[in-house]
């Protein structure tokens, strides 16, 4: 059964489709992306404790907990397949069960101790032993997310080595995804899909934003989501501008807008949408700001094949903006960003007007297109969001998520 299989009732069965998946063969993928970003930026070494770059080198299903910031690692040293994983100490002996890519002995207790003020002695020991297994005492490591304290501790355990960001290599690596990566996230996209249309099937007067939300994350996790993309929003009404980014208590009334942004992480890769509907009747402002946000979103995707460049986009964009005054109130965060292994990943694709990437498509990227335009002051509240994930194909795109628009706007 392929990923786009689905059984009688019409839903993906997640688990069936990811078995169909090549997962060594992405695994391999990830390791040759890997190394080649090594070259390239001449890392000896890599030190990872971010989840998604632990989740990209080693395959490592990561502990989601946003209070430790420090709970997991995975080293590999240049010109080497060899991973060494440091999780949890109590999710050692389950990691060793899972990971059967890895040796046993390549899977071991992290050491927390080690990235506190004053760390006993030799508390960096797992850390530092790992990389002279790795035939590594010395040279350019690169490091991603971490702690003062954690940086300094292991600057102290490993003087000859000079600590260096990994972030634009591991962006670099994470860029193109492999034909299986994709197809997980095809799954994935199914999944968010039949989760848009539920919360919007529930959307009534009287239902409270949570609510909404709540038959989402139903969705989700019977079709085996592992963590939601990230404080996912459901807001309503005036929540709409300035927009309210989680589901509240709120009451949804008529005339109101209605706001949903969601995702998940499925088999190790998110995807996620957003669509904006109405309670009753949309009104002459609010199918007006709609409008100008599906003209956007729709030019952006059709611009999206290779060797298109962010500021193609961009141009794509500002063509339909021209002469709307309501293209002031575009949000000023993005127009897109990738989607991978992290829920929101480079490249970062900003507004018309502002600074972009020096960006050229390639066939495999995957970049949620997300124009948002925020007017305040409009009765039934004005701010509108649509997104969808968008995979760049060898003769241009495939949009991954097909929840429908509004037709009530249009």
């Amino acid at each position: 059964m392929s990923a786009w299989s689905v059984p009688g009732d019409g839903e993906p069965d997640l688990e069936m489709g990811l078995a169909s998946i090549d997962t060594a063969g992405i695994r391999a993928w990830r390791l040759n992306r890997v190394r080649s970003v090594m070259d390239q930026f001449d890392l000896d070494g890599i030190a990872a404790f971010e989840y998604a770059n632990c989740r990209y080198i080693a395959d490592l299903r990561p502990l989601w907990a946003p209070n430790f910031v420090l709970r997991q690692a995975v080293l590999i040293a240049r010109g080497s397949d060899d991973v060494i994983v440091l999780v949890h100490q109590d999710d050692a002996p389950h990691r060793r069960q899972l990971m059967t890519w890895l040796e046993p002995d390549r899977i071991r207790e992290f050491p927390t101790a080690a990235f506190i003020e004053s760390p006993p002695p030799d508390a960096v020991k797992p850390i530092t032993t790992a990389f002279e297994e790795l035939g590594l005492r010395s040279g350019r490591i690169g490091i991603d997310l971490t702690t003062v304290t954690a940086l300094r501790n292991l600057q102290a355990a490993m003087p000859g080595a000079d600590l260096v960001d990994v972030g634009p290599a591991m962006n670099a690596a994470r860029l193109v995804k492999s034909p299986d990566e994709i197809g997980v996230m095809r799954l994935g996209s199914r999944v968010v899909d039949l989760a848009l249309d539920r919360a919007i099937a529930a959307v009534a007067p009287g239902v409270r934003e949570c609510e909404v939300l709540a038959e989402a994350m139903e969705v989700f996790y019977r079709h085996g989501a592992e963590i939601p993309q990230c404080n996912l929003i459901v807001c309503s009404g005036p929540n709409t501008a300035p927009m309210q980014r989680y589901a509240g208590y709120r009451r949804m009334t008529p005339g109101d807008l209605v706001f949903i942004d969601i995702g998940a992480c499925f088999g190790g890769l998110f995807s996620e949408a957003t669509r904006t509907v109405a309670v009753g009747d949309p009104s002459p402002d609010q199918r007006e700001i709609y409008r100008l946000v599906h003209g956007i979103h729709l030019a952006v995707i059709d611009a999206m094949r290779p060797a298109a460049t962010a500021s193609d986009l961009q141009s794509a964009a500002a063509t339909v903006m021209a002469g709307s005054p309501l293209s002031t109130y575009m949000q000023k965060m993005v127009i897109g960003h990738g989607i991978g292994v992290g829920y929101a990943e480079a490249p970062f694709i900003r507004p018309p007007g502002t600074n972009t990437p020096s960006l050229s498509l390639e066939a495999g990227m995957t970049i949620a297109i997300v124009p948002t335009i925020i007017v305040p002051d409009v009765p039934g509240g004005g701010g509108i969001r649509l997104e969808d994930v968008v995979a760049v194909t060898s003769e241009g795109h495939e949009v991954l998520t097909t929840s429908p628009y509004a037709e009530a706007f249009l």
